[in-house]
C-alpha cells in the first residue's frame, strides 16, 4: 500500500511511502492503528540507530555546510510512547477532526466503518493546520 501525508497550510510536497500492512477486511480504526504501530516501531529503530558512534565523513560536512549545520550526533531523542498511547492519541485526533483519511480517493469518517486495502491501494493522510490570527 501506497501512504501518502500532506500537511495543509504548509508549503510541503504530499510524502508517498510504500508499506506493506495486512490485507483483507478490516475497520478505519485497525488500519490507522497498524499505521501507529509501523510508525513506532520505525521511530524507535532509527533512535537507536542513531545512538550508534557516527563518524562525519567530508561528504557529510559538506552538506552540513551546505545546510548551514554541521550535526554530529550526541542529541537526546525522546523514546516513543508507549504504543497503546500513541494509538489512542492518533484515534482521538482522527475523531477531533486534525486529519482526513482517503482511501483510493474515497473520503473516510467513521473509525467503525469497515474497509479492505489491496497491496496497491493508495491511502491519503491529510492533516490541518490552525491558521494564526484567525
Amino acid at each position: 500500500m501506497i501512504v501518502e501525508t500532506k500537511v495543509v497550510g504548509r508549503p510541503t510536497e504530499l510524502v508517498e511511502r510504500q508499506l506493506t500492512l495486512p490485507s483483507g477486511a478490516m475497520t478505519l480504526g485497525m488500519l490507522l492503528a497498524e499505521l501507529v504501530r509501523v510508525e513506532v516501531d520505525g521511530y524507535t529503530r532509527r533512535r537507536a540507530d542513531d545512538r550508534v558512534l557516527r563518524v562525519l565523513t567530508p561528504a557529510d560536512l559538506a552538506r552540513g555546510l551546505t545546510a548551514g549545520r554541521v550535526a554530529s550526533g550526541g542529541r537526546t531523542v525522546p523514546a516513543a510512547p508507549p504504543l497503546a498511547e500513541a494509538v489512542e492519541r492518533a484515534l482521538t485526533a482522527f475523531a477531533d477532526g486534525l486529519y482526513f483519511v482517503f482511501l483510493d480517493g474515497v473520503p473516510l469518517d467513521d473509525l467503525d466503518a469497515p474497509v479492505s486495502p489491496a497491496p496497491e491501494s493508495r491511502l491519503l493522510l491529510v492533516r490541518l493546520v490552525a491558521l494564526a490570527g484567525g
